[in-house]
């Protein structure tokens, strides 16, 4: 693996230079990393393939931006594909982390640029972020430091294993990061305004879900095909990482969509 930079981003990958063709963005929900994610590398079945996970503003121990916002992050990377010229970008997100192909295609990118996106548990609508990040947005930025620590204490004592590995990358996360960050997905997601870009820009998506999640909506409200990770929740790489590896191959050569 390596790591590179680019602008103020700092992305892992499997291979030392971008190129052009064949390349995935990996997109993390608040408060992970990309040492979450490093099975995946050794997952990867076609080697033809560059991954690429970006890490979001202030999290994996990198405190010292000055600009912790999802919308700066986004222009960054729309930076980085327009230099290299990328083309057939498959996009795959989690959680926070699904709001980014959508600001890149409302804001900078060209239709026929996205190859495919594929979507677990993307932040879409305001129903969305009622666990953590509205939570979040609710306190005051001067008394949220404390409420951090017992986020991260809960989660570190907790019975569920995927929110007691959560914790590790917490303790690696900016406060004022998951703060201002919380803030934005909040706002972005208060109208359907991402889920309707979401049904209709895409022409090449899949929504992928937990079954142990507490999804209320209608399989047709995505406009898209559905995939159920059985045995997992809103974590299923920090459930079973094996699983979710063998999916995550699976739905970049799927062509059923």
């Amino acid at each position: 693996m390596y790591k590179i930079k680019f602008n103020d981003v700092t992305l892992i990958s499997n291979k030392k230079k971008f190129q052009q063709n064949n390349t995935i963005f990996f997109f993390y929900g608040i408060g992970c990393c990309s040492d979450d994610f490093i099975f995946l590398f050794k997952s990867l079945r076609k080697k033809k393939y560059q991954l690429l996970i970006p890490e979001l503003p202030g999290h994996n121990c990198d405190f010292n931006k000055s600009k912790f916002s999802l919308n700066h992050f986004t222009k960054n990377i729309f930076l980085l594909i327009k230099k290299n010229n990328m083309k057939g970008v498959t996009f795959f997100s989690h959680s926070v982390g699904g709001i980014i192909p959508i600001l890149l295609a409302k804001k900078y990118l060209k239709k026929g640029l996205f190859k495919k996106f594929i979507n677990y548990e993307g932040n879409l609508t305001d129903y969305d972020t009622l666990t953590v990040t509205k939570k979040t947005s609710l306190y005051k930025r001067s008394e949220f430091n404390e409420k951090f620590k017992k986020l991260i204490n809960l989660c570190e004592s907790s019975d569920n294993k995927a929110l007691k590995k959560w914790s590790k990358s917490l303790k690696k996360t900016s406060s004022d990061a998951f703060y201002n960050i919380s803030g934005e997905a909040v706002l972005l997601t208060k109208s359907l305004k991402l889920l309707n870009f979401f049904r209709i820009f895409f022409s090449k998506k899949i929504y992928l879900y937990g079954s142990k999640s507490k999804l209320y909506f209608s399989e047709f409200l995505f406009g898209s095909i559905r995939y159920k990770l059985y045995d997992c929740g809103h974590f299923g790489f920090y459930e079973n990482s094996e699983k979710f590896g063998v999916f995550f191959n699976k739905l970049l050569i799927e062509r059923n969509i």
